[in-house]
Order: structure tokens, then sequence, then C-alpha cells
């Protein structure tokens, strides 16, 4: 093996051992690194070269196990070749034996202690195995051996990067771009730096320096798209990565993220568009087509969305995403039963088997078949007992029971294990207020203000709460005028505002409000009997039975207290 084919070798076991997205280092970026002879000991000795010429033409074949039998033979007869071993290491790996690679790379540099390309390997198997420090010394020993070899500072470097050693792996870059002025690796790696630090403006500047020298560098385009998604210049990123794609169409990477960016964005067309060019290149691409299933989801298009699932199961029965987005598909559209077989079929091994727990309580609620939904719960909780979302639906199951001392028990235990969490402590507020407790309920969103000052679900709880009590409305207007600050097209808040406007007297400010929230939310039967009450109180009585009217219409809780208001208005 040449020193040239050993080296894109090396590099290419530091790719796919890593599992970044390190480029290929193209030579007229980075210069020709000095490479040195082969040395006496590196050559095959006479009496394995049969062996030696047999175990390549079997790889060149793809016969694996019996080169490994022909390159053992060849180190039988020349136990000292550091060729053999380097070569017959690279074979394991390919195996995925990496301690056995490891084992003959390290007698290779222990036979001659200048083996350059010895020591890059040694590196790179080191930092696929996780020993940092050890892959480290083999960089530096390579760099006192050959100061020329490019590649070995951009391995050290990135090694330093992903350890967190930032400062180290800056200067490793830095005094890369000294050795090579004008290129672009070293300032690409910097830039990469500056990304993992989360300095996200010098890693636009390195990037867009990177590409005025080499305008088509994939990686930075791709680097400098995601820069521009993290600082939210979404327009940025989808110009950059439509750059990509403008010389290299079938680009995997540029596709799949403009049509993850796509889908943030709500562009559900151009994303499926996008999946749709990827799936058309690979018809086995199942992470497209379950982006498309997905996608078809959100359009409510069911039936193609569980045209979609169903393929991929056919192809994969226990794929668990579209077991999970197949049953989701079937409860949207009301079939509760066909949701129930699909989330049931999900592994108990599976990451999503707790989120289908949830979902199966969710779906027997509506059915108000509570006893199966807690039994599902039960079962997460058991197996899950640390998730505090469990508590919460379930704390949520009995509320709808009406059961609600169960309910607060359970919303207490998971407490117990979360006491800060936010999300548990307004579901008791919300039931300690269902229960008639409502200055205990207002405390428990005063906890929650102590640890999220800015929650806009407590902030308008408190001012709605104090609104219906008629008391505190200064302070209730502050509290609604800050959570509108913090979610400003929420309805359920404006209309708490109308409420704080309306008991205050100040009714033509409480209708030009009103009015904004039932454009937001018009088919809440409680906003609408405030709609009716305000009317009410501007003397439009004729407007006031039209909202009551709706407000039946949309299930009011209470349809005796509506009923009774109508009569009134006669």
């Amino acid at each position: 093996m040449t020193s040239t084919n050993l080296r894109c070798f090396l590099l290419c076991v530091f790719l796919i051992l890593n599992g970044c997205a390190t480029p290929t280092i193209p030579q007229k970026m980075l210069g020709q690194a000095a490479s040195q002879p082969p040395s006496r000991e590196s050559l095959v000795h006479a009496d394995s070269y049969y062996d030696y010429l047999l175990a390549q033409y079997l790889v060149r074949n793809n016969q694996i196990e019996q080169a490994t039998v022909a390159y053992n033979k060849a180190l039988e007869k020349d136990p000292h070749s550091v060729n053999l071993l380097t070569e017959l290491a690279a074979l394991y790996v390919r195996q995925g034996k990496i301690d056995s690679a490891l084992k003959l790379v390290e007698e290779a540099t222990t036979f001659n202690p200048n083996y350059e390309q010895g020591y890059m390997m040694l590196g790179q198997l080191y930092g696929a195995s996780g020993q940092n420090s050890r892959a480290i010394a083999s960089y530096k020993r390579v760099i006192e051996i050959n100061p020329a070899n490019g590649d070995v500072y951009l391995l050290l470097g990135t090694l330093y990067a992903q350890e967190g050693r930032f400062a180290e792996a800056m200067q490793t870059f830095e005094h890369l771009q000294r050795q090579f002025p004008g290129n672009p690796m070293a300032l690409y790696y910097k830039a990469r730096v500056f990304m993992d630090m989360k300095f996200y403006d010098q890693a636009e500047s390195s990037y867009l320096e990177v590409l005025s020298l080499e305008p088509s560098f994939e990686n930075a385009l791709l680097d400098l798209a995601y820069v521009y998604e993290v600082t939210n210049r979404t327009k940025a990123a989808e110009e950059t990565y439509l750059r990509i794609l403008s010389f290299d169409s079938g680009s995997v990477q540029a596709n799949t993220r403009l049509g993850n960016l796509y889908m943030r964005e709500g562009k559900l067309d151009q994303a499926l568009q996008q999946f749709g060019r990827l799936l058309h290149g690979n018809l086995k691409d199942v992470e497209s087509r379950l982006k498309i299933g997905i996608i078809h989801l959100q359009q409510k298009n069911y039936e193609d969305a569980i045209q979609e699932f169903t393929h991929l199961l056919d192809e994969e029965p226990q794929y668990d995403q579209a077991l999970y987005y197949l049953a989701t598909t079937y409860d949207e559209n009301g079939e509760s039963e066909q949701a129930i077989v699909n989330l049931r079929a999900i592994s108990r091994n599976s990451p999503l088997w707790t989120a289908a727990q949830i979902r199966l309580a969710l779906i027997f609620s509506k059915m108000k078949d509570y006893r199966s939904g807690h039994e599902a719960l039960t079962e997460a909780i058991a197996k899950r007992p640390d998730l505090t979302d469990l508590y919460l639906y379930s704390g949520v199951l009995y509320e709808d029971e009406k059961r609600y001392d169960e309910a607060m028990n359970v919303l207490d235990k998971g407490l117990e294990k979360a006491p800060l969490d936010a999300d548990l402590l307004f579901r008791k507020g919300a039931l300690l207020d269902k229960m008639g407790k409502k200055d205990e309920a207002i405390t428990v969103m005063r906890k929650i203000l102590e640890i999220e000052p800015k929650n806009a679900n407590a902030l308008n709880f408190i001012g709605y709460s104090y609104a219906e009590l008629g008391t505190n409305l200064v302070e209730a207007r502050q509290m609604i005028k800050t959570a509108l600050e913090l979610e400003p097209e929420d309805g359920y808040i404006m209309d708490s505002m109308a409420w704080v406007y309306y008991r205050m007297g100040q009714y033509k400010k409480a209708l030009d409000t009103i009015l904004e929230a039932v454009k937001r939310v018009p088919r809440d039967p409680v906003i609408q009997e405030h709609l009716g009450d305000i009317y009410l109180s501007l003397g439009k009585k004729a407007k006031a039975a039209e909202a009551y009217q709706k407000a039946l219409e949309y299930e009011h809780t209470e349809p005796e207290k509506i009923q009774k208001k109508l009569k009134e208005l006669k």
C-alpha cells in the first residue's frame, strides 16, 4: 500500500469511526504533506510475499475472512513488518475489531518508533475507542516526526474541540494556517470551533471567508446555514441550502435540512416537495417517507398519511415511529380502535412506549373508558416513576372523572419528585380553583411566578381570578398586560383582559378587546358568555342574546345559567 493510499484510508477510518461531519481534505486545499520513504522494516519479506499478494487479491474481491487468514500467514513469516501489521489492522477495522487493530498498530510503532503513518492510525483508533489522551499523544508524536504533515493538525485540533479544549483547538488550527497561508481547511476548522463555542458571529465571518476562497465548499455552506438557523435567520438559511442544491441537486443533507426548515416554518407543500425529491432518488429512504407521512398528517390528509405509514410498516412491522404516527392519524380521524391497536403494538423497549401510553390514556379518556386510561398510565409510572408528565396526565384523567381528591393525590406525588415543576404546579392550582379553593389556587400560581416570573399562564390565571372576584383589579390588569406581552396572540389572555375592563366598568375597551379574542378563539362558550355580558352592559340586547345562544351551541358547562340570562333579556 502506498503512503498516499494509506493516508486516504486513515482519513476515512477517522471519518467513519468518529461519525462526524468532517469533510474529506482535498490535496489542493491542504498541500501535499511530506511523506517519508518506507523504512527497511516496512518492506514485505520475500518469504511472506506470496501470502501478502494473495491477501491483497482477496481484499479486492471482498473476501475479508480469507484475506485475514492470508495476512496472518504472511505475518508469521515476517512478524516485524510494519506494512503487514498496519494493513491487517486496516482489515480488522473493516470488521469492527478495533481492539485487535490497535494491538497490531501499537506493535508496528514499537518496531519503528518513527513510523508516521502508524502513529496517525493510532491516534484515530484511540479516538474511536474513547482514549482521547492517547490519541492526542499519538498526534503529537506525528508532529515530532513530520511537522509538515497538515492532516495531523486538523485531526488534533478537532479532537481538542470535541473535548471542549477550545483554546488549544484554536491554537492548533492557527498554527496550520501559518504553515499553509490561504488554506481554507484551517479556517474552516476554526469556524467549527467558534460554532461549538456558540460564538456565532465569529463562526459566520470565518465561514464566509472560507467560501470566498472555495465558493462550492459544501460542508462550509451547510455549517453556515446551521448558523443562520440557530440565529433565527431562516430566509438566509433557506437561500444557503438552495445555493448548495444549485450545484449539487442530489445533496441529501441540503435537501433534508431544507425540508425540515420548511416543516418548522409551516411551509408544508414545499417540505413535501423536498422529501419527495429525496424519496424519488431512493425509494428505501425511510426517514423521508416518514416525514412525508407526518406532513400529510399535519395537513389532515389522513388517507395519504395512512398510506405512507402503512408502507413503512409493510417493510418493517416493528418500526415504532411509523406505528406511533399511524396511531395518531387514526386518532385524529376518529378511528379510535385502530389507534389503540397500533399504540399497543409499540414495543415496551421502544423510546416511544411511554408516549404511546400517554396517548392511549387520552384516547380512553375521550371514550370515557377511564379504567383503561388509568391502567395505561399506572403501567407507565411503574416503568418510569421519574417522568413527571405521567403524574400530570394521570391527574387530568382523574379530574375529567371529577375525582378531585385522587387527582390532587397523584399531582402531589409528582411534586414530591419535582417540587419546582411549573406544569404540575399549574395543574394543581387549576384543580384547587375547581374545588372552590381560589385563595389556595392563587398562592400556588404565585409560587410558579417565583420559579418562572414570565410564566404567561400563571400571570393570566391570577389576573383572571381577581377579575372574577372583582378585587385587586389594577394588579390584575398589570399581570394580564404582562401575559399579553409574552403571548400577544393568545385569545384566552385577551378574554381575561376584556373581563378586567368589564369589572372596571370600561365597557368600550372590554368590547374592543373581547372581539379580538373571539377572532382567535371563535368557538369558546365562556368567551361567548363574556361577550354577551359586555354587549348587555352597553345596552345591545340583540347582540347579547346572539352571543348567549352561541355559548349554548358551543356546549357551555353551565347551560342553566345561560338560559337564565336569555330569559332575563325578554
